[in-house]
């Protein structure tokens, strides 16, 4: 049994933003990504949820990074089960560069849900995936429960085409896209991520309409709301720094 296992990624031409780096977004897919392989390469992936009516979903995730991979960037992520409680499954990642030295660390919490009543179901349900938790934590601080903030309105659209996913909601990137997009290309040269939080609450759907809110309780630390009407979807916190 392996509880721990890597898997390579390339930063493609098309991954990249104006500065030649990977955005948060880019970054998650991978963390996803190699979430699904671990799953899968586990026995515990879709399509044996599948057989159960049920499908893992995302509820909270943090990200650190020490530094962001840029184009044509070979990375590994090393990813594995921390634990595994009734409702409730930490899933912790160490993203290396080709020579091994650390690029970020992430941890996410993830539930089991029914596909036909959208209803957590309980973990101890899927055989033998206790034995692959592996006790090993990789953040000091957790993936939190953020708070409801009013903030100010950054932007607002309606759901399109191309943030829909085989689930039939928007995708959780997307939502990471909308909250990036919320900072000027000045801010995006000027200073870099250091660490993300995100905890999705409620699903989108094609042509409901969102708004982006912001408020910025400390320099250089913001927390948002995604809305749609008055139902919070998502919330984030996203702390900066000044390059070097």
């Amino acid at each position: 049994m392996i509880k721990k296992r890597s898997y390579p990624f390339t930063i493609r031409l098309q991954d990249v933003d104006f500065q030649h780096k990977a955005p948060m977004a880019v970054i998650v897919d991978a963390l996803l990504s190699a979430a699904i392989h671990n799953a899968d390469d586990n026995g515990f992936g879709l399509s044996r949820l599948n057989e159960m009516k049920a499908t893992w979903t995302l509820i909270r995730l943090a990200v650190e990074m020490e530094a962001f991979p840029r184009q044509y960037d070979e990375i590994t992520v090393d990813t594995w089960v921390e634990k595994v409680e009734q409702i409730m499954t930490t899933r912790n990642f160490v993203i290396r560069n080709r020579v091994g030295e650390v690029l970020g660390k992430a941890s996410s919490h993830w539930v089991m849900i029914d596909v036909e009543t959208r209803r957590i179901k309980d973990l101890t349900s899927v055989e033998g995936i206790r034995q692959y938790a592996d006790d090993t934590p990789v953040l000091e601080e957790k993936p939190a429960k953020l708070p409801h903030i009013e903030g100010v309105l950054k932007d607002s659209f309606k759901v399109k085409y191309s943030a829909i996913d085989v689930n039939g909601h928007v995708n959780s990137l997307r939502y990471i896209e909308w909250i990036c997009n919320c900072f000027s290309l000045e801010t995006h040269r000027e200073k870099t991520i250091k660490r993300f939080d995100i905890n999705y609450l409620h699903e989108i759907l094609f042509d409901e309409p969102v708004s982006v809110y912001l408020d910025e309780p400390q320099p250089d630390d913001f927390y948002f709301e995604i809305r749609k009407d008055d139902k919070v979807a998502c919330r984030a916190r996203v702390r900066v720094a000044k390059f070097g």
